[in-house]
């Protein structure tokens, strides 16, 4: 080989690496998710909302499980999750503790952006209002639960009763287990989601039946779109326009019914959730020390 030729080769191998090694990185946006079901088989569901994102945002966008919430609001502070789908109280605690912001709130069935928690009690009870609960015993469902606990908590707390002194309370695990336990007649009343009664109807027919609603919670925001504090507006504004119209669609619709209950997105703002922290005070929750 010619020496000219030699070099000629030697330049462009050294250019092209040159050009390789100064290319910009691939912008990848994490979205972080609390598995429902198994975690792998959450993963292997999402690559299709993983798609849709990415074509609408022009942005490859990846999925990030966590164990618990925790996981995602942890990583919406370090930077490891762009944006999340987190419930209100997890937001709270985000937004307290790494000023992450939410971008939108998620809709339920009803075309809704909140719901309510429901006191129950047996059909058959004497208790016909909530200063007939003095003495009895309540199910909630876990402390950590916004309509299982906080709201409710807080509901009783406006009504003049005190948890700790008044009434006799346990935690069931579940909305499902709080009914159950109502319906065995080993609580005098119990608090779910509205209505977790046609939610879990296969596993508990006679619950519409056996069972009646002596209350409801105030409102609360249903599930939200949290954004890293890390993440520019004009990517931030792509994110909602993306969710939004994935939500419009029938293919975007269905996938987000099947894979979270979600049923389309509405902008949000940091003051809807203030009601959120209103609560958390009235339960003696420090959303800063979480």
């Amino acid at each position: 080989m010619k020496k000219a030729t030699l070099r000629i080769i030697i330049i462009v191998l050294a250019a092209t690496i040159l050009f390789t090694g100064c290319s910009e990185e691939e912008e990848v946006l994490t979205m972080g998710f609390v598995p429902m079901r198994d975690g792998e088989q959450l993963i292997e569901s999402l690559e299709p909302l993983e798609e849709m994102i990415s074509r609408e945002m022009g942005i490859t966008v990846e999925a990030f499980t966590a164990t618990n919430y925790v996981g995602v609001v942890e990583g919406l502070g370090s930077g490891q999750v762009d944006f999340g789908f987190i419930p209100p109280f997890a937001y709270a605690l985000a937004n307290g503790e790494s000023d992450a912001r939410v971008a939108l709130t998620v809709l339920n069935a009803s075309g809704e952006s909140s719901y309510q928690s429901q006191f129950l009690v047996r059909e058959d009870s004497d208790i016909e209002s909530f200063e007939d609960l003095y003495g009895k015993t309540v199910a909630f469902v876990d402390p950590s639960s916004t309509s299982g606990y906080l709201f409710p908590g807080a509901h009783l707390y406006d009504q003049g009763i005190d948890m700790e002194e008044d009434i006799s309370y346990l935690y069931s695990g579940g909305h499902d287990q709080s009914l159950q336990l109502l319906l065995s007649g080993d609580v005098d009343a119990a608090v779910t989601f509205v209505d977790a009664r046609e939610r879990y109807q296969e596993d508990f027919p006679n619950a519409l039946v056996e069972t009646r609603v002596l209350g409801h919670t105030e409102k609360i925001p249903n599930i939200s779109v949290t954004i890293s504090d890390s993440l520019d507006p004009e990517t931030e504004e792509k994110l909602q326009e993306a969710l939004i119209k994935i939500g419009d669609t029938k293919e975007g619709a269905e996938l987000l019914a099947e894979l979270f209950n979600i049923h389309g997105f509405v902008i949000a703002e940091d003051r809807d959730y203030d009601i959120i922290r209103d609560t958390a005070k009235i339960m003696n929750v420090d959303l800063s020390n979480q």
